[in-house]
């Protein structure tokens, strides 16, 4: 039987078949070999019984070094030892990067690793850093890196956010290794560096509907259910408007998640539609927040659903799915190409279906309900819809009223 390789050892774990930690064991010992056998100077004993070999060093005259130790183990591991801080000289935080990827993109899902990769070609690609050697990047360096960085990409926050998490994974990384000896991270913090990035504050109108659009939206919708009412995406569309929920979590709705029939008839929300960008496929998974959710089906919503099925009956395409077409379920991208082309044919500002997402919550969040209700009926924190959903939606009306209401009480 011929001799087991690194993957061959790796499968054999994956299998079960040998312990991991005898692995690690077998793979540091190969490689303890391989250094060994590489070495090209001859090792000998002395007649003192010290173990003698050299090793290159051009600060010396001769440009090698004498390498002495009192048994032959010690000198075979001070030989490791040099040959490794060789190599450590020689990595690139590109090296140490990508060697901090190979165990990170076995953890995350095939989308993020899309992301990894897309991200790398915008932080580091081509770059006079990515072919630094690791451990002669210093602090001032790194602090250099990120501000040009940021000046020259014009990062948001949340951008370089990003950047910062890439290159402290790295240093991580190498610290745990041992190719570095300090980590020059750890006198940063991502905040330090939030004054140098841009600032880009979405106009309103690009985030939610007025409700004069909301109105123009639903008479074209309703319009368009006469004279193509099998059309599905348009129902898509204004389900979305009558309940914040997410794109994915549309299109991903059953008819057996659907119950009309019961005292307080509501619908489940437990599953979402992604899209795979390495397999290039659709796929069901959980929601957002892995969490399942119900969701009240007033008169409106009920209309909705019953006139829906009843097209879906009459054309013949009525199945497991409740947003489906003679083709099949629809995707998310169909239905955000639906609302967007409705946009620009009622020449409103061009929006997705998100945006009805945060009309639904400011609407709710105007009218007084607490960001727990909104945010629990939305599938998110209230943190989140705090800070990302909650927009001013009344009217320069409703403003007077409160502030006629707030006199009379004085």
């Amino acid at each position: 039987m011929g001799k087991l390789n690194i993957d061959d050892f790796r499968k054999a774990t994956e299998c079960g078949i040998i312990d991991e930690a005898y692995v690690r064991e077998c793979i540091e010992n190969m490689k303890r070999t391989e250094i060994l056998k590489n070495h090209s100077y001859k090792i000998t004993q002395g007649k003192d019984g010290k173990w003698r070999t050299y090793v290159k060093d051009s600060t010396k005259p001769n440009g090698c070094r004498l390498i002495k130790k009192s048994t032959e183990k010690k000198l075979q591991d001070e030989l490791v030892k040099y040959y490794g801080e060789q190599k450590n000289k020689t990595l690139t935080f590109k090296d140490v990067y990508f060697n901090w990827r190979e165990i990170q993109d076995e953890l995350v899902t095939d989308n993020t690793v899309y992301k990894y990769n897309t991200d790398y070609k915008r932080f580091f690609k081509d770059s006079d850093f990515e072919q630094l050697p690791i451990v002669g990047i210093t602090e001032d360096m790194l602090k250099l890196f990120f501000h040009n960085s940021i000046k020259q990409n014009n990062l948001t926050k949340g951008a370089f956010k990003k950047l910062y998490g890439y290159v402290n994974n790295t240093f991580a990384k190498a610290y745990r290794e041992k190719i570095i000896v300090d980590n020059p991270m750890i006198y940063f913090t991502c905040k330090q560096f939030y004054s140098y990035c841009e600032e880009k504050e979405k106009p309103l109108d690009k985030q939610i509907f007025s409700k004069e659009e909301e109105q123009l939206i639903l008479e074209k919708l309703h319009s368009e259910y006469v004279s193509k009412p099998n059309y599905i995406p348009n129902y898509a569309v204004e389900f979305s408007s009558l309940t914040g929920m997410r794109v994915g979590e549309i299109v991903a709705l059953r008819w057996e998640d659907v119950h009309m029939n019961e005292k307080y008839p509501y619908f489940t929300i437990d599953k979402s539609e992604k899209y795979n960008r390495v397999k290039r496929e659709f796929f069901i998974d959980k929601t957002k927040n892995k969490k399942i959710r119900k969701f009240p089906i007033d008169d409106k919503i009920k209309h909705l659903l019953l006139e829906l099925k009843k097209v879906q009956f009459k054309y013949g395409f009525y199945g497991e799915w409740v947003f489906t077409n003679k083709e099949g379920r629809l995707h998310a991208p169909v239905v955000s190409s639906c609302i967007k082309n409705k946009c620009k044919q009622l020449n409103i500002t061009e929006k997705g279906i998100h945006a009805f997402r945060k009309t639904f919550n400011s609407d709710m969040r105007c009218s007084g309900v607490s960001d727990v209700v909104a945010s629990a009926l939305l599938g998110h924190s209230p943190q989140v819809n705090r800070e990302y959903y909650t927009f001013d939606t009344s009217s320069l009306e409703d403003k007077a009223n409160i502030v006629a209401k707030i006199h009379a009480c004085g």
